[in-house]
């Protein structure tokens, strides 16, 4: 991690999905604006970092910490040890092949599930993420209907996000949207511990003095 990215507070996102859904290529995308239509299947994890921050609020920078999972059956026993202590998981599935990864898209939230906090602070947020939507042609009724019928099904999914690493859609605004739902309170948090308090005052204003009598 470099001194920069030790400057803001970090934030750690899981990326689950079958293998070949293009959990590495959102990823690149994000990370370094390239797409790689070769990419390798991911073997174990692989770890990388972005600092981020979003249009509305240029100066609420967050270090994201982004574990890629490998998507193939042999690897799903160590899953679990990328996701610990995860704040959000990226849930994929191919929008050109829905029917196989959407159902593996349901084993990785039902893990979820059952290892998911029962504090709100250590909960982890679900997002559902429709991947390679560049190949979806013509009436989008039926896959509508399908995301629909899965998130009903799945109460904690938090929201579903539609994406094309190849022509770069959707995916800037996907990791946006991620550090936007960042709480003031986990900003404030950091910098507190830091000892920060400019940083504070210049990023969520003073806090709401109290007084008594």
């Amino acid at each position: 991690m470099s001194l920069e990215d030790q400057q803001y507070p970090s934030y750690k996102v899981v990326v689950l999905g079958e293998s070949s859904v293009g959990k590495t290529s959102l990823v690149h995308r994000f990370t370094s604006n390239r797409f790689d239509s070769r990419t390798s299947n991911t073997i174990g994890a692989a770890f990388t970092t972005k600092v981020h921050s979003s249009p509305n609020k240029p100066d609420k920078k967050i270090n994201l910490e982004i574990w890629d999972t490998a998507g193939q059956e042999r690897y799903r026993s160590l899953t679990p040890m990328y996701y610990r202590n995860a704040k959000t998981a990226l849930v994929c599935f191919d929008m050109d092949n829905v029917e196989s990864t959407l159902d593996t898209a349901r084993f990785w939230i039902q893990q979820l599930e059952l290892n998911n906090s029962s504090s709100t602070e250590n909960k982890i947020e679900i997002r559902l993420v429709g991947t390679k939507a560049d190949l979806v042609k013509g009436d989008k009724t039926a896959l509508e209907d399908q995301v629909r019928e899965f998130m009903a099904e799945h109460k904690l999914i938090s929201t579903y996000d539609e994406t094309s690493s190849k022509i770069n859609e959707g995916v800037i605004q996907l990791f946006t949207n991620i550090v936007e739902n960042i709480s003031d309170e986990y900003v404030r948090s950091f910098y507190e511990n830091k000892g920060d308090d400019n940083d504070i005052r210049n990023l969520l204003g003073p806090r709401q003095m109290s007084s008594c009598c």
